[in-house]
């Protein structure tokens, strides 16, 4: 590892990073969510409340740690828990609705909403780690590593938001939601590649982003074939309850 160095003071504003992750994934669920949510099924609303409560939060707990706030960090802190709940459940509902919808097609035959089911499913499972570990840090006042954590659990739900910012924004590269979740999974892949880098630059790597690439870099090579395995599609349907 490097020698350690000092952070630019751009590098040390989480709660910046944060509330950049919040507005991209909010300007890229205007158009289905945010902009139509009188008429999206409660069941979406919420998730879609939940998981945007979940980075606005981020953004503040960041603030609060910035400005030594300790004491309200941490009763928010563990106040949100009850949040979290609420967003791994909807997630899970969320799965299970689309796999109900993808189910038309027999077991065996290659289905895209089993890629979405794979990623997501992965994803939901790296989030409830990664917070139990945020909470673990804390107590052991490691507020780096905490911080790394907290980060984690808010690059996971960015992978749907970039999936529909790369549909809008370049419908001539990116047709179709096939290409939209390759090119969301490799630009996530770009992002935790830069953060681990830039972290042992400055002689401060900690393992959260390297795992996040790791998971990444997994997910692109496996996908396709754990999507289209029988024994995954059962699992898949067996967690819709069919």
């Amino acid at each position: 590892m490097n020698s350690r160095k000092p952070l630019p003071i751009w590098m040390q504003q989480w709660w910046l990073w944060f509330a950049l992750i919040l507005a991209v994934t909010f300007l890229a669920f205007w158009p289905s969510f945010f902009s139509a949510i009188v008429r999206v099924d409660a069941s979406v609303i919420v998730h879609g409340i939940s998981a945007t409560a979940w980075m606005v939060l981020t953004v503040v707990q960041a603030w609060l740690i910035k400005a030594r706030r300790r004491t309200f960090h941490r009763a928010l802190g563990y106040g949100s828990l009850a949040l979290a709940v609420v967003l791994v459940i909807s997630g899970l509902q969320m799965l299970r609705q689309m796999v109900v919808r993808e189910g038309t097609a027999a077991i065996g035959v290659p289905m895209l909403g089993m890629k979405f089911f794979y990623i997501d499913i992965t994803g939901l499972a790296l989030f409830v780690l990664f917070l139990a570990l945020a909470i673990r840090a804390a107590r052991k006042r490691d507020i780096g590593l905490h911080l790394r954590l907290v980060a984690c659990t808010a690059i996971i739900p960015l992978e749907a938001a970039l999936e529909r910012v790369f549909l809008y924004t370049a419908p001539q590269w990116v047709p179709g939601p096939d290409v939209a979740l390759s090119a969301s999974i490799r630009a996530l892949i770009g992002l935790t590649a830069a953060l681990a880098i830039a972290e042992w630059r400055y002689g401060r790597l900690r393992w959260p982003f390297p795992c996040m690439l790791a998971y990444y870099l997994f997910a692109m090579l496996t996908i396709e074939p754990v999507a289209n395995a029988d024994w995954f599609q059962a699992f898949a349907f067996a967690v819709a309850g069919r």
